[in-house]
Order: structure tokens, then sequence, then C-alpha cells
């Protein structure tokens, strides 16, 4: 069964690909992200007994990203998505330096304190322990709901400025990799210093995360960028062939990626963590509808698909973590891809409504932010919200990313604070547009 999953799943972000042409849309992420686990899974078929899966698995999974793919097909008509005909010029003519260089040098200084104190905190909560140590403290006191450490409430401010400042400066560290001029070097030392105090700040959370969100980001921008200097969609062989080999190197980070962030990879190599995170979904998804064939009755209307939601408005709020889930010597984690929490609220009939809602939202920001293929060097706020929701996007194979992330107060709030820096920098940062051609 397992295997006609992957081919359903080839067939899929085939039909994806050759419709938008564009390995940033919505099908694509979503679907490349599912073959991927997949994959994955298969890999591990024998270890992870892959022989047991059920029929309904593959309807599920490969049906409900499929008609994740068609809903998106059929929305490109209702919205409108901007086409590639010209090549576009790509130019940091439009910054104005000085203004620039000024807010990044108070920005990076935010950045810093912010780091420092939260590290201030820490150690006077949890003692004078090491990096990962700190880490592992946070976690767990996040984990068992004792709350016991208390950051202020300007200090959290402050890594959420840096996280939002943070689109702006991955967008012209991509300019400036893409641009023809070579120059501006004191800006580019300033952009990087940043960039690294973000990576620094959302280490300290404990999660992947924040550092996988920022390199979705960094995808999202270059390749708009990208697509609009060529022109086209058409990619060479070579460059797949060399993002292939970037993904192949990152992977092979991923153990000390965990370590850094203090997760316990004790006697697990690189390989086993990196199936865990991407491919035991797969298993553990099957594996709940093995033993829970027919949806549990929610308490409350979507309390598992809008937990986060329920959370924000109900600090009182309570649900179950999934189950951590075991084959043999191997640790499968306790995330079921997004379709569990869509299945177990609204049964099978929700998974493709689901799949609807989130294609139609996907598809909304998507088509407005594909501007940027005609004016990339145009700040356009709608990239840097497609950008956000990405991610989410892409890690359907993980968990309900979407509903837990986009679907609450938060996400509407740093949504509101892109507004503000993009509505900032062009009055303040960047001089008037000029389409080059």
């Amino acid at each position: 069964m397992l295997f006609l999953l992957d081919i359903i799943l080839i067939i899929n972000i085939w039909i994806a690909y050759r419709y938008f042409s564009c390995l940033m849309a919505p099908p694509v992420l979503m679907g490349g992200g599912m073959l991927a686990a997949s994959l994955m899974a298969t890999s591990y078929y024998n270890e992870w007994e892959m022989d047991t899966m059920l029929g309904e698995s593959v309807c599920l999974l490969g049906g409900g990203t499929f008609f994740f793919t068609i809903c998106c097909i059929l929305f490109s008509y209702v919205f409108c998505i901007s086409r590639l005909n010209r090549s576009a010029k790509v130019e940091l003519d439009f910054l104005k330096q000085a203004r620039m260089e000024t807010f990044y040098v108070f920005s990076i200084i935010v950045a810093l304190v912010g780091v420092v104190l939260k590290l201030y905190y820490m150690v006077a909560q949890f003692g004078a322990l090491g990096w990962a140590e700190l880490i592992v403290a946070k976690r767990m006191d996040d984990w068992n709901g004792d709350d016991l450490l208390q950051i202020p409430f300007y200090v959290r401010q402050m890594g959420s400025y840096t996280s939002i400042v943070a689109y702006l400066t991955v967008w012209l560290l991509v300019i400036m990799s893409i641009s023809e001029k070579k120059n501006r070097r004191i800006l580019r030392i300033l952009l990087i210093v940043h960039l690294m105090f973000t990576f620094v700040d959302g280490m300290l959370s404990g999660s992947k995360a924040p550092i996988l969100g920022i390199i979705m980001l960094f995808a999202v921008s270059f390749f708009f960028v990208f697509y609009a200097k060529r022109g086209n969609f058409n990619l060479s062989r070579k460059f797949f062939v060399r993002g292939l080999v970037v993904l192949v190197v990152l992977a092979s980070l991923f153990r000390g990626l965990s370590m850094v962030i203090g997760r316990n990879v004790s006697e697990r190599s690189n390989w086993d963590l990196l199936a865990e995170y991407c491919g035991a979904e797969i298993k553990n998804f099957d594996l709940y509808l093995q033993q829970n064939s027919k949806r549990r009755n929610s308490a409350i209307w979507g309390e598992n698909t809008f937990h986060s939601f329920y959370s924000e408005i109900n600090p009182n709020f309570e649900r179950e973590n999934g189950e951590f889930q075991y084959v043999g010597d191997y640790i499968l984690g306790n995330v079921y891809t997004q379709f569990r929490p869509f299945h177990e609220d609204f049964g099978i009939v929700g998974i493709f409504t689901m799949c609807f809602f989130i294609a139609f939202i996907s598809m909304f920001f998507y088509s407005r932010s594909t501007c940027a293929f005609i004016e990339p060097t145009k700040i356009n706020v709608y990239v840097f919200i497609y950008a956000s929701i990405a991610m989410s996007i892409f890690m359907s194979f993980f968990s309900s990313r979407f509903t837990e992330s986009i679907c609450r107060m938060g996400w509407i709030r740093s949504s509101i604070y892109l507004v503000v820096l993009v509505w900032f920098v062009k009055h303040y940062l960047i001089k008037s547009y000029v389409i080059k051609k």
C-alpha cells in the first residue's frame, strides 16, 4: 500500500508542477512535503513494518493531498496570478543607504539586548547551565505546563521585532545575492549580523520551527526574485542537481541542529532522527487509523484542529498531546500529519473540507504575492505574508501546522506588524519605484 501512496504523490507533484511551474506554489509545497515523508517511510519499509498499512490511510493521505492540488488549480482561475513575460533587472538603487544602515544598527542592538535578556532570565530561573541544558530546561518547563520561566513582555516583544525585521533582512540579502552590482558591503555585513541574531533568538525557543521558517522565507524570497530575473519558470537540470546537493547537506546537519537546541540524540543516527521528523508521521497516521477507525466526538467544535486558537482565547483550555509511537527499537514520535486532527474533529469529509479551506487561503495570498514576478525589487507585503504560511503548507506531512500557526490571533498580529514594517520601509528607507525593463 505504501508504494501505491508513493505513486499517487508522484503523480500529484507532477501535475502540480506542470500546471504552476513555480516551486513555491502551494500545491508544489504540500505535495513535495508529503512525497518526501512518504519516500522516507518507504526507505524504512521493513524497520517500521509498513506492510501492514491500511488502504484507508493511502486514500486519505494521497487523496487529501491530490484534492488540495485540484482545489488550488480551480482557485487559480478565481484569483489573478501574475505571469512572467519579461526578465527584470535586479538592482539595489532603490535603497536610501544611510537610513537603511542606521535602521539595521538599531535593529541589531534590539536583537542583541533581547537575546542577552532572555539568557539572563533563563539562567536566573534554571541556573548557570550550558547552552543546550538551558534550552532543555525551558522546553521541559513549557512541556510540563509549569511556566516557571517568566520572561517580561518587553523582552518577548524584542524577539517579535527581530523576527519581523528578519523578513526584510532575508529579502534584501536575496536581492543582493542576485543583483548584478556586488557593492554595499557595510549593509551586507549588517544584514548578516542581524540574521545571525535572528537564528540565535529562534534557537532559544528550543524548537526547530523558527529556524526552518527562516529557511523557507529565504526560499520564497529567492525563487520569486530569481524567476523575475530569468523572465520564465524554466530551470536547468544543473539547478535541480545543485538544489538536491544543498538539501542533502542540510539533511546531514539535522543531528547537529537537534543537539544545539537541546534534543536528546544519543545512540541515534542522523537519518533515524530525520526519519522521525519527516516520514514517521505516515506510519503514525496509519497506526492512528488502525486504533481509531471512527472519529472521536470532540467536546468542543474543532478542538484538535484549532487548538492554538482556543488556547489563546481560553488560557485554561487543554488538549491531550498525541501518543508516542514505537515500532521495535524505533522511536516514531507523536505527530500524525495534518490529517489526524481533521479526522478526529470532522471525520473523512472534514479532511477534504479542510484541504479546500487551506487551498483557498493559500492561493489568495500566493496570487497577490506573484506581483513580485513583475517588480521583484518593489517591497510587497503579500510576499512576506505568503512566506509566513509557506512553511505551514510544506509541513502538512508533520502536523496541522496551518491551522495551528495561521488560525490564531498571534498570526494576525504578526501580519499587521508586517504591514506596518512595509509601510515604514516604503516611506522612510527606500526611494520611489521605477520599473526597469
